[in-house]
């Protein structure tokens, strides 16, 4: 169904900065003397688009996604919208604007998504490997295994004001409905939430993309890096450029990701990396790396 003949007229556009999209998929699509066939670092989204109307979902143009040779071995989900639909129409204008900002496939481009494709594992639940003694290798060597989990940098503490401010904005956030969502006793948690375990000052769009699971390696003013692996419990925005985190940390997370090693010890193999990713990634002393492809797509621009 995918291939340049069946496809000579449609315009394509794909991402190869996640290490998700096979590169001799592109080749077989005509990269990299295509000229409809173009890329755009960070797409995310799956919208098929024609005359007869647009299907928008979950599933990846790929076996695992739709089911070529065989039953697609991942539960999707995805609406059809009809041409005259005002969503059809929306996500119409919504293509031609990413199309005018797409680049094309070429040589160089085709070179990357070499680089940087990580055909999925055949066993796409975690696993557990002892001899794990490094995050950074372990997202690298196997993406799927932290599916759901960021990378977070952080450096510097987060005042009991800048908690009090957070609190009370996730509290006012939670009363504004005709039913408050939070009960007194998880209001008072909130107002004596651990400041440590309060990521603050972050941008509103960063708040968005928070993931539920999140491993931090935080810089201590004598320099020093730590790990701590936690969940995020609320977010909130405080103002229109303001937003903060609270979070909790699991005691078995590190454990459920595969890590034996503990977090002192993952973080002093890491450390001599992790100082040049933050030299590059956090210029204002923090960095949210919402996915793990994200992640390994800034180690692989610094050669780590």
């Amino acid at each position: 169904m995918f291939t340049s003949s069946a496809l000579k007229d449609a315009k394509l556009i794909c991402d190869v900065s996640l290490g998700g999209t096979n590169p001799k998929a592109l080749v077989d699509l005509g990269a990299p003397n295509r000229k409809t066939l173009r890329h755009v670092e960070g797409l995310h989204a799956k919208v098929y688009l024609s005359d007869r109307g647009m299907v928008i979902g979950s599933a990846n143009a790929s076996g695992g996604g739709i089911g070529f040779e065989r039953t697609a071995g991942l539960i999707e989900a995805g609406t059809r919208h009809a041409p005259p639909s005002v969503a059809y129409a929306d996500a119409s204008d919504w293509f031609n604007k990413l199309w005018r900002t797409a680049k094309m496939v070429d040589e160089d481009v085709l070179s990357l998504a070499r680089r940087r494709f990580r055909p999925p594992s055949a066993n796409l639940r975690p696993h557990r490997d002892p001899k794990a003694n490094s995050v950074l290798d372990a997202f690298v060597n196997d993406v799927e295994r932290f599916r759901g989990v960021g990378f977070v940098l952080t450096a510097g503490s987060t005042t009991t004001s800048q908690r009090d401010a957070a609190a009370n904005a996730t509290i006012a956030a939670a009363q504004q409905g005709a039913t408050p969502t939070l009960s007194r006793s998880e209001e008072g948690e909130i107002l004596a939430w651990n400041p440590g375990n309060v990521f603050s000052e972050w941008s509103p769009a960063e708040v968005d993309a928070w993931p539920r699971r999140f491993i931090c390696a935080h810089r201590s003013t004598n320099g020093d890096i730590r790990y701590f692996f936690y969940e995020r419990a609320h977010t909130t925005i405080v103002d229109e450029d303001r937003g903060m985190i609270l979070a909790t940390r699991p005691g078995t997370m590190r454990r459920e990701l595969g890590f034996d090693h503990g977090a002192e010890a993952l973080a002093a193999v890491d450390a001599p990396r992790l100082r040049k990713l933050y030299k590059r990634g956090a210029a204002d002393s923090h960095c949210l790396y919402e996915t793990p492809e994200k992640l390994v797509a800034a180690l692989d621009a610094l050669g780590l």
